[in-house]
Parts: structure tokens; C-alpha cells; sequence
């Protein structure tokens, strides 16, 4: 079957990993696919295929709604943390989960909400987990910085915007930097807001020890991430963070902002850390720098989280499934 994989396709980002993740699954499964990147793509743009896969219920939606095609649609964080406050978005979005043949959700948490928004289409609804593939390079995060052998490496995986909020631990991190200078805050990842950008680059340019290291290719950010103390996420709203999970797998603990995306993968103090505000940030991470045994049964418990729920395999059955019994 010709399917037509309807996502951004921007290089760096969550949202591409896990395209390419599910479209190799479905190739392996004997489907041909066809990228349809939604933001590069005039509205009026024809899908050529048997069928179709969506990633965004808004961003594909706004292709899928008007389309032929049997299709399903995955739903994003922007999709019920954002677009449902607005009244065009939740009307394109209404139409395309109306006439899709399938919904995914990442977690439990947006099965529910997706079902009380639209629960007419209940029984629809399938909540597929992310899977994570991790295989990191022989790069060396902190041998490009010139960091020192006992220098904290706090990294933070995000794009550079202001929904994934990286400046909301700056001010906590200066202050620490000044107590102890071996702290480090160190933020990776690609422009995705210009004026959000220039001021990441600023705070950098004032605060020793905050560094924006720019993008990295995903093997070299999976080496950084093994090295670094702890991983963060300090996003205002998520879904299912690749970022988290990839840290989990690899074995380095996480710290993340406490917002439900997050907390639907993090269990505090038993798979990582939660915080609320860059005070809460900086006691968590200060009780994980003095405490071995609570590093190792974060990062035990994390592993075996993963491994039980997050598996590559159980992910390609259930989208191979879906694809054989619903189109």
C-alpha cells in the first residue's frame, strides 16, 4: 500500500524522530511511504496514495479533512495543549478526527482528553506509547566545551522556541554557577523561533555557565546526553518528550518540569525528578549530585520503565496492527 505520511519533517526535532520511527515500521511491513512535510506544503495540494498517517490532528489536519484518502491521524502536544483554545484550530481539528479512521495517543493522559473532547469518537481512539531507539556516537560533549573532569553537565534537549522554555532555569543556574563555579547548564538544539533564539543566545553570552551549544546530530546528542550529569526538560507543555525517554534508555537521570506530559513518563523520585520552579530544579538536582544511591535507583528504575513500556517492538506491532485492521 501507498501511504502518504503527512508531518513537519524538520531536522532536530521530536516530531521527526518519531516520524521516521513509525514510517520505518510501516515500510518494514511492506508499505511504500510517501513524506508529506505539512509546513513546506501549499493547502491546496493534492495526496496521491492508497492511504494516510498524520502526525498533529491541525497541522495534517488541515490537509486530511478535505482529502479522499482512508486515513489516521497521531495527536501531538500542540494539539490539545494549544490548538484546542482556539476556535479555527479545534474546527479543522473536529473535522479531521471525525472522518479519520483512527486516532493514536502517546499516553493515557491525552486518550482522556481527546475522548472528552470528542466522544463520539471513543471508540477510535488507541493509545499507542512511544518507543525509543538510542545509539549514541563516540562524540564528546564535554571535550568540545573544554569542560573539566568534576564540571556538572546539566543538558537540555530543546528547540530553541518559548514553548520549550530552556531560559526558565537561567536566573537559578547563574546563581549557582557563581557558588560553584563547576556548574553548567549547557542548551542543544536548533532555531525554531528567531527573537526566542536571540535571547538564548544572549543569556548565554552574560552567564559563564550557561552555554548554547547549537544543534547536534541525533547520535552526537545520545553521546552528550550519556555524558551529562542529568538530562532536563523545562517545557511548558509536552506529550511525550523523545528526549526524556531517550535519556532513560541510555542511563542518565532526568529532571523535568512538572507538567502533565512529563509527569505521564516521569515518576518522582522512583524513574527521575520533578520540579515546578527553578528553586525546586535546584534542590532536586543538588539532592541527585550528593546522592549516589538515588542516581543509580533513578536510573535502574528509568531502564527497566522503558524496557517494559517503551519498546520498539511492541510499538511496531501496534501500528502494523492498526494499519492491517482499520484501512
Amino acid at each position: 500500500m501507498k501511504i502518504v505520511f503527512l508531518s513537519m519533517f524538520d531536522d532536530a526535532t521530536g516530531n521527526t524522530t518519531t516520524a521516521l520511527r513509525i514510517q520505518k515500521h510501516l515500510e518494514n511491513a511492506g508499505h511504500t511511504i510517501e513524506q508529506f512535510p505539512v509546513d513546506r506544503t501549499p493547502l491546496d495540494t493534492e495526496l496521491n496514495g492508497e492511504a494516510a498517517i498524520g502526525i498533529h490532528a491541525y497541522g495534517s489536519g488541515k490537509f486530511l479533512h478535505k482529502s479522499s484518502l482512508p486515513f489516521i491521524i497521531i495527536f501531538g502536544g500542540t494539539d490539545l495543549n494549544v490548538n484546542v483554545e482556539d476556535a479555527h484550530h479545534m474546527e479543522v481539528m473536529t473535522e479531521a478526527v471525525h472522518k479519520a479512521k483512527a486516532l493514536v495517543a502517546f499516553n493515557h493522559d491525552f486518550l482522556s482528553r481527546a475522548e472528552e473532547l470528542w466522544p463520539e469518537c471513543a471508540e477510535k481512539l488507541h493509545c499507542i506509547p512511544q518507543a525509543v531507539q538510542t545509539e549514541p556516537s563516540g562524540y564528546s560533549l564535554r571535550t568540545e566545551l573544554n569542560l573539566k573532569k568534576d564540571d556538572v553537565l546539566f543538558l537540555l534537549p530543546a528547540g530553541l522556541r518559548d514553548v520549550k522554555d530552556p531560559l526558565f532555569l537561567v536566573e537559578e543556574v547563574m546563581q549557582w554557577h557563581e557558588k560553584d563555579p563547576r556548574i553548567h547548564l549547557v542548551i542543544v538544539g536548533a532555531t525554531r523561533e528567531a527573537e526566542y533564539t536571540e535571547k538564548v543566545h544572549q543569556a548565554a553570552e552574560k552567564n559563564e555557565g550557561i552555554i548554547c551549544a547549537g544543534m547536534l546530530e541525533q547520535p552526537d546528542l545520545f553521546a552528550a546526553m550519556w555524558e551529562a550529569d542529568a538530562v532536563l526538560n523545562t517545557s511548558k507543555s509536552e506529550c511525550s518528550p523523545n528526549s526524556i525517554l531517550e535519556a532513560m534508555q541510555i542511563g542518565t537521570p532526568v529532571i523535568a518540569r512538572d507538567i502533565p506530559g512529563n509527569a505521564a513518563i516521569v515518576r518522582h523520585d522512583d524513574t527521575g525528578l520533578l520540579f515546578e520552579t527553578p528553586n525546586a530544579f535546584r534542590t532536586q538536582a543538588e539532592a541527585l549530585l550528593k546522592n549516589t544511591e538515588l542516581r543509580d535507583t533513578l536510573v535502574r528504575n528509568a531502564m527497566r520503565y522503558v524496557e517494559a513500556h517503551h519498546s520498539l517492538a511492541s510499538e511496531r506491532k501496534a501500528y502494523q496492527h492498526l494499519f492491517s485492521s482499520t484501512l
